[in-house]
C-alpha cells in the first residue's frame, strides 16, 4: 500500500508540473521573443552609430551624394541599400543581375501562356464558383497574392475531390451500388471542404500571430523614432533588419514599402494591412502613423502610451485565458485525482470491512 501511495503521489506531482509547464509556456515564449527583439535592436543601433561615425569622418565623394550620405548615416548599410533600391525603383545587385539577364523566348512564352491560362480559368464560371471572394481574402491573409496561388487553390479544390471520389468509388464497387455512391459523395464533400478549412485555420493563426507581433512592432517604432528617424526610414529598417522577428507583419510591411515606392501613398499601403487582418489595435496603430505622416509631430510618446495600453489588454486576455484553463483543469482533476483520493482515503476502510466479513463467514462455516 505504501508503494502504491508513493506512485500515486509521484504521478499527481508529475501531472501538476505538466499543467504548470503548459500554463507557463506562453509566458516563456513571449520572454524569448522580446529578448531576441532586444538583442537585434541593440545590434542594429550599434551598426547605425558606427555608420554615422564613419559618415561624419569621411568626406562626401560628390556634391549630389551629400543628401544620400546623410540618409545612409541614419540607417544601417543593409537598410540604406534597400531604401536606395526602392527609391530608384530598382532591385539590389544580385536581383538586378538576375532580372536584367536575357530570358529565353520559351520562358517568356511559357510565363505569358501560364498567366493567361490561370486568368481565364479564374474568370470562368467554374473558377468563380470554386475561388470566391472569401477564398481570395483567405489566401491574401495567408500571404498568397496574385493569380497563380488562386489558380493552384482552385485546381486543388477541383481535381483533388474528383480523384479521391474516383478512388473511393473503385474501392467500394464490390459492395452495393448505393453504398458506393454514398461513400463517393462523402469523400468528394470532405475533399472539397478540407482545403478551405485548412486555409481558414491558417489565416486565423496568422491573425493571432499579428496580435502577438504588434507590441514588438510598436517597441521597434518607438526606439527608432527616439533616435531621430522618420516613419519611412523606420519602416525600411524594420523590414530590412527585423524581418525575421516579424514573420507575418514583416512581409506585409515589405509589400507596403514596395507599393509606396511604386507611387501609392503611405496611407493606402498601410490601410491595406489593417483591412486585410481586421485587427482593431492594428487599425489604431495605422491611423496614428498615417496622421503623423500627413500632419507631422512627435510620435514617440503616443507610441509609448499605445504600447502600454496593448500590454494591459494583453494581460487581461491572459488572465481570462488562465481562468478558462482553471475551469478546464478542475474537470481534469475531478476525473483523474478524485478516484485516487477515494482509493487512498476509503480503501483501508473497505479492506477492513471485507476482511471482517470474510472472517465472519469463516466462523459461521
Amino acid at each position: 500500500m505504501a508503494i502504491d501511495t508513493s506512485i500515486l503521489v509521484s504521478g499527481s506531482l508529475f501531472a501538476a508540473a505538466g499543467a504548470l509547464a503548459l500554463l507557463a509556456w506562453p509566458l516563456v515564449q513571449q520572454w524569448r521573443q522580446r529578448r531576441a527583439a532586444t538583442r537585434t535592436i541593440d545590434a542594429a543601433l550599434q551598426r547605425q552609430a558606427a555608420q554615422a561615425t564613419a559618415g561624419q569622418a569621411a568626406a562626401p565623394a560628390a556634391p549630389g551624394a551629400e543628401a544620400a550620405g546623410q540618409g545612409a548615416a541614419a540607417m544601417s548599410p543593409r537598410a540604406a541599400a534597400a531604401a536606395a533600391a526602392l527609391a530608384r525603383g530598382t532591385a539590389p545587385a544580385g536581383v538586378a543581375g538576375a532580372a536584367t539577364a536575357p530570358a529565353s523566348l520559351g520562358a517568356k512564352l511559357g510565363a505569358e501562356f501560364g498567366e493567361r491560362f490561370n486568368q481565364r480559368w479564374l474568370d470562368s464560371r467554374l473558377g468563380r464558383a470554386v475561388v470566391t471572394a472569401e477564398e481570395q481574402a483567405l489566401l491574401e491573409q495567408c500571404g498568397f497574392y496574385g493569380v497563380q496561388p488562386r489558380a493552384v487553390f482552385g485546381g486543388l479544390r477541383v481535381l483533388g475531390p474528383l480523384l479521391l471520389a474516383a478512388c473511393v468509388f473503385a474501392w467500394r464497387l464490390d459492395g452495393t451500388l448505393l453504398s458506393a455512391l454514398v461513400w463517393t459523395f462523402v469523400a468528394f464533400a470532405v475533399a472539397f471542404l478540407l482545403p478551405k478549412m485548412v486555409l481558414r485555420r491558417w489565416a486565423r493563426n496568422r491573425v493571432r500571430q499579428v496580435a502577438e507581433e504588434l507590441p514588438v512592432l510598436i517597441d521597434m517604432l518607438r526606439l527608432l523614432q527616439g533616435v531621430g528617424l522618420s516613419i519611412d526610414q523606420s519602416l525600411q529598417i524594420i523590414v530590412a533588419e527585423f524581418g525575421t522577428l516579424l514573420r507575418v507583419l514583416g512581409p506585409e510591411l515589405q509589400r507596403a514599402n514596395q507599393q509606396f515606392a511604386s507611387g501609392r501613398s503611405r496611407e493606402q499601403t498601410l490601410q491595406r494591412i489593417g483591412k486585410l487582418f481586421d485587427d482593431e489595435d492594428l487599425k489604431s496603430l495605422i491611423m496614428l502613423l498615417t496622421q503623423v505622416d500627413r500632419h507631422g509631430g512627435a510620435v514617440q510618446e503616443p507610441l509609448r502610451q499605445f504600447g502600454e495600453r496593448l500590454q494591459v489588454a494583453r494581460k487581461a486576455r491572459m488572465k481570462d485565458k488562465i481562468g478558462r484553463l482553471t475551469v478546464k483543469m478542475t474537470g481534469v482533476m475531478v476525473v483523474s485525482l478524485l478516484p485516487v483520493l477515494l482509493i487512498l482515503t476509503a480503501g483501508p476502510g473497505f479492506l477492513g470491512v471485507i476482511r471482517m466479513l470474510s472472517r465472519m463467514n469463516g466462523g459461521n462455516g
